[in-house]
């Protein structure tokens, strides 16, 4: 049985290392967006599944994700959340498995 969770509200996602993502529900508006993403059009048809799936996954969070904990800069700095600051949390293997 499928149960259907209508709430629109974003939730947190614990990761790993103490990285939390406030994220938006994955709806099928959001997945669509994603799909059109400059980024995954502009992948290469001998783009392999693991280069498919990160491109996606970071076209996915760059759209639901409204906040994070634990995530700083080299001195230990929260930073702010960017498009640039999301692709790079994702190039973090244990964090890209978590969201994924």
């Amino acid at each position: 049985m499928r149960r259907l969770d209508l709430t629109a509200e974003p939730r947190w996602l614990d990761l790993s290392h103490g990285v939390r993502l406030r994220v938006a529900p994955l709806t099928t508006a959001l997945m669509v967006a994603s799909r059109s993403d400059p980024a995954v059009e502009g992948l290469s048809e001998t783009a392999s599944d693991e280069e498919r799936a990160l491109v996606f996954a970071k076209a996915i969070a760059r759209r639901a994700v409204t906040d994070w904990e634990g995530v700083g800069d080299a001195d230990g700095n929260p930073v702010p959340i960017t498009p640039g600051g999301i692709d790079a949390l994702l190039e973090v293997w244990p964090i890209f498995e978590a969201f994924q």
